[in-house]
């Protein structure tokens, strides 16, 4: 039954056992009906999931639409998606090419390795390991030989992978398993014998908290002995080496997407073990980042926010590291984001490629495509023989230009289209190309290859990808989105403002013009808003299955994301997250205003993040919408930093434990602002039963507080999964849980209905 059709008869909810308790913190007072939902332990908890079980399974019956998405999100999950990947950009090592390869009726991505001149084949998949589906893939990396593959499975989402080295050509485990804790980086040495790994310190003691720690291990020795080389109270850790094994980089910080403190050591053949890092970069006070690539012939750079909050890329001299030395090579582009930098090397004189790049040309304009010698002499700083490519986002649209040494620009790249460009690669050694991936939102991913010798952008061969090479005007990858017979989606990107005035970015993506007439249509609204990340075009089966169906899909670009520099992430961060709320508010009212939707067609979703955007705004404004989904969330603000990655958060939050900061806090959160006697939308609820990220009693304990307090007879649901996580998972379960969200959205929105 749709909102549209009037009063509902009331439901019978799980019976929840409401708590006296309330506590003084800092001054006021504060209830907490359902903490002993924190617990998933327990025939009374049991119990009373296996009875939202049951409601969930009777709602789910109505749904009109169910069996619809349940068939078009799995065709077009088919063509890949960010959570299940159809191909990824290879990574070269040697003779080697390593990708992730996802066939349109495979569960996991199988991990390809290709030998130059040969076809792909598998070289570890997931579905061998674990016919049921419930290992998942979580990290890998060869190591620069190409010889040995450092590989990390999880089990159930939990998240706590192990780690096992593998013989390539044999296919054979050599070493393992490590248990690092969480899924690590590994920073192979030189010579295939041993590499550095992120894991957590050994107890010291009851009450003592866990320290990070980097190893370094040795093939077949014990991991319990690894030698500790460095150790940070910092909870993100991470570290990289250079291809030819000289310079170690170690990055920490206090939270995600904070300001990191950043290391650089020399590792001295023999002494691998014994590291006398040097502090190049404090951004720990003022939230500035920086990460170091690594370039041909022992080149250094740095890319940092620092000064710049779009980003720019440094030269690191050796004679003086530290980044205060820094020399800036490509100043920040506002409002274009940096969004990746790769180094190539200019190729060997009797190449053709070199021929082609060094060619002088006719005088232009210095932007134009193909255009302009390589100016190669440098300044005595080491920049000769380089070239930087780089891939930039201006309001959501990818672009690429290719720098030499000094950061001159020699050109613009045409780029497959208006979408966005991910995992700018390029190989270690010799090779002058780069690999990409590319998508929008009617686009299905595909990667390409970028060469110096056109200094143009080309489909991946099915020799390196596996999959069938793409063609169009770049040449362009394959659509294969629309329905058949119909014309694609329309997309338009437009600005609002927002509460405060501030304007907003948001795009709107609509069933193509037909013979009926314009008008309101059920819309489903999102955004993230958090930790700095970007919502930009990227292909998405959920998105086109609902505009398939004849609905408006709109994403809003709110702050606290990464959309606009780092400035737009403070923005929308500690004291300032309410701003992210009230832009996405202001989205959907801009939305009914402009007559693209009404508040009974319009539903809100979100996870992670975007999760507690939509509960918030469902708090704030519960007329305002029809149906919310709500996904793997951080809801209990008060008590979120003592339960799974909380304590990683608090940068990006705040700490209830400081006055000053908890009343922001407690005035936003979810499951405090839900309000007994309050007339609430359609509520779908979801969490996996264990995730290692936001501990599933977030959710628990809001299912519980919104079926108290409604009076509106609209349903509020708990859809609760086993054998999942916060993470990967088969693309069954993926599109499953998509095609809930929509059938369920569109039965409370009117999508579908005569």
């Amino acid at each position: 039954m749709t909102r549209q059709e009037g009063v509902k008869e009331q439901i019978v909810y799980p019976a929840a056992r409401r708590q006296e308790l309330v506590e003084k913190l800092h001054g006021r007072t504060v209830a907490d009906p359902y903490r002993w939902l924190e617990s998933d332990e327990g025939a009374e908890c049991a119990a009373w999931l296996a009875a939202q079980d049951d409601l969930l399974a009777a709602q789910a019956a109505t749904w009109p639409q169910r069996e619809m998405f349940h068939r078009v999100v799995a065709e077009l999950a088919g063509n890949g998606a960010v959570a299940v990947p159809a191909v990824t950009p290879p990574l070269r090592r040697a003779g080697r090419r390593f990708f992730l390869h996802r066939a349109p009726d495979q569960e996991l991505p199988v991990l390809m390795v290709a030998e130059d001149g040969e076809p792909p084949c598998a070289l570890l998949d997931p579905l061998a390991v674990d016919p049921s589906g419930r290992t998942t893939l979580d990290a890998w990396r060869p190591s620069w030989t190409g010889e040995l593959l450092a590989y990390q499975l999880s089990y159930q989402g939990d998240e706590r992978p192990a780690l096992w080295v593998m013989e390539v050509a044999g296919r054979r485990v050599v070493d393992g398993p490590l248990v690092p804790g969480r899924a690590t980086p590994t920073a192979w040495l030189a010579g295939d014998d041993g590499f550095y790994y992120v894991t957590l310190s050994r107890s010291r003691g009851s009450g003592a908290a866990p320290r990070r720690q980097v190893r370094l291990h040795r093939l077949g020795h014990d991991p319990d002995r690894d030698a500790v080389v460095f150790e940070t109270c910092s909870p993100q850790l991470s570290v990289k080496i250079s291809p030819e094994g000289r310079w170690l980089m170690l990055s920490c910080a206090p939270g995600a997407q904070s300001g990191n403190m950043l290391w650089l050591a020399e590792v001295t053949a023999g002494q691998e073990h014994v590291l006398r890092p040097r502090l190049l970069h404090d951004g720990s006070a003022d939230g500035a980042q920086a990460v170091l690539t690594f370039g041909p012939g022992g080149r250094i750079y740095a890319i940092t926010d620092a000064g710049a909050p779009f980003g720019r890329v440094c030269a690191v001299d050796l004679a003086d590291p530290r980044a205060p030395a820094w020399r800036t090579l490509i100043a920040q582009d506002p409002p274009a984001v940096l969004t990746g930098c790769v180094p190539l090397p200019t190729p060997g004189p009797d190449s053709d490629i070199a021929t082609a790049v060094a060619r002088p040309t006719a005088p232009g304009p210095a932007s134009a495509p193909g255009i302009g010698p390589v100016p190669g002499s440098g300044s005595g700083s080491g920049s000769e023989g380089v070239y930087l490519l780089l891939s930039r986002s201006r309001h959501g649209a990818a672009e690429l230009s290719l720098h030499d040494g000094e950061g001159h620009q020699l050109a613009e790249v045409p780029t497959p289209g208006p979408g966005s460009i991910t995992r700018l690669t390029a190989p270690a050694h010799g090779d002058a190309e780069a690999w990409f991936g590319y998508s929008d939102f009617v686009t299905a991913p595909a990667v390409y290859r970028f060469s110096l010798r056109d200094r143009r952008c080309h489909p991946a061969t099915p020799a390196t990808t596996a999959v069938p090479a793409p063609s169009g005007s770049v040449p362009g990858p394959v659509s294969g989105v629309a329905e058949p017979g119909q014309p694609p989606p329309r997309i338009r990107q437009i600005t609002y403002a927002s509460l405060d005035g501030t304007p907003v970015r948001m795009y709107l993506i609509a069933p193509a013009a037909g013979p009926h007439a314009p008008g309101p249509r059920p819309t489903l609204l999102t955004a993230y808003g958090g930790f700095g990340a970007s919502c930009l075009p990227a292909y998405s089966p959920t998105i086109l299955a609902w505009v398939r169906a004849g609905g408006t899909y709109a994403i809003a670009n709110v702050r606290g994301g990464g959309e606009r520099g780092t400035d737009w992430h403070a923005a929308g961060r500690g004291p300032n997250k309410p701003n992210a709320f009230a832009d996405f508010i202001a989205a959907a009212t801009w939305l009914i205003d402009h007559q693209w939707t009404t508040s009974r067609q319009l539903a809100i979703k979100g996870a992670s993040h975007s999760g507690l955007m939509v509960a918030a705004a469902l708090t704030q404004c519960p007329d305002l919408f029809a149906a919310v989904a709500c996904s793997a969330a951080v809801l209990d603000m008060v008590r979120y930093p003592y339960f799974g990655l909380g304590p990683w958060w608090v940068t990006e939050f705040g700490d209830p434990d400081q006055a000053d900061q908890f009343d922001t806090l407690l005035g936003y959160s979810p499951y405090h602002r839900v309000r007994p006697g309050s007339a609430y939308p359609a509520v779908l609820l979801i969490s996996p039963h264990h995730d290692a990220r936001v501990d599933s009693m977030h959710t628990r304990k809001m299912t519980a507080a919104l079926q108290h307090a409604t009076t509106s007879g609209n349903p509020i649901l708990l859809r609760y999964e086993e054998g999942v996580g916060h993470g990967p998972r088969a693309a069954s379960r993926w599109s499953a849980l998509q095609a809930d969200i929509l059938a369920f959205c569109a039965a409370h929105t009117g999508l579908g209905s005569p």
